[in-house]
């Protein structure tokens, strides 16, 4: 057993229980079990708790008493989270018109072109990570720590619901391309406003963008194709 900070994957511990979650293969309410996971990653129990106090930081993991359970995932919250992250989205592209940097800029060209990358895999748990990594770096220019915290904890929260709605397996191939199409079109309309300082059409298109990714799980939902509480294939 390793005494480092990473598996025999090469990642930290929070790296691989964060993707478990997210992907659902650790599904809602499972016990995190520190001596369990310590010995199936091959490391001490210190970065398994680490990453455990980090995970319930990032709202995906709750704490029981003196158990750690994987936070539990209900469709009734998703109105109260979508509005969250209407409100907090809208925020965070004013912000980042006003303020943005050519470093800024920079960055949010670099995680643009990864998602782009990405589309053609179809790869969910890629192009999930891929399109956090954009909104995140247009957060981190919106100058404001508050909003830009709980605009990514907001984020966080949706990430499960939105790896269903990048599922070939809940969806038709070319409806899933149609969708990343219109994101990537999406993506650098925002980067446009946001280069432009155009804080209005950055609010109307957190607004568009909004209404995109919310009908594309509303459809999702409406086939029955997400279960939070038993197994369901979303593998991809």
């Amino acid at each position: 057993m390793s005494n480092g900070t990473k598996d025999r994957s090469g990642k930290t511990p929070y790296q691989t229980l964060r993707e478990r979650i997210l992907t659902l293969e650790l599904r809602p309410g499972s016990v995190l079990d520190e001596a369990g996971l310590s010995r199936q990653l091959e490391v001490s129990r210190t970065p398994i708790r680490e990453a455990i106090i980090q995970l319930i930081a990032d709202g995906l993991v709750v704490r029981e008493g003196r158990s750690a359970r994987v936070a539990p995932l209900d469709i009734d919250d998703i109105p109260p989270l979508y509005d969250a992250l209407l409100i907090s989205s809208r925020m965070v592209q004013r912000l980042a018109a006003e303020f943005r940097t050519e470093a800024d800029l920079q960055i949010i060209r670099e995680k643009m072109t990864l998602f782009e990358n990405a589309i053609p895999s179809q790869r969910g748990a890629v192009l999930s990570e891929a399109n956090f990594a954009f909104h995140l770096a247009i957060s981190a220019c919106a100058n404001n720590r508050y909003f830009s915290e709980f605009y990514e904890r907001v984020l966080i929260a949706s990430l499960r619901f939105n790896r269903a709605c990048f599922s070939g397996n809940v969806y038709a191939v070319k409806d899933t391309e149609e969708h990343l199409s219109v994101t990537a079109e999406q993506h650098r309309d925002t980067l446009r406003a946001i280069e432009d300082k155009n804080i209005e059409e950055a609010d109307r298109l957190a607004v568009e963008h909004h209404h995109l990714a919310r009908r594309r799980l509303e459809k999702v939902l409406s086939m029955g194709a997400l279960s939070i509480s038993g197994k369901t294939d979303l593998s991809l």
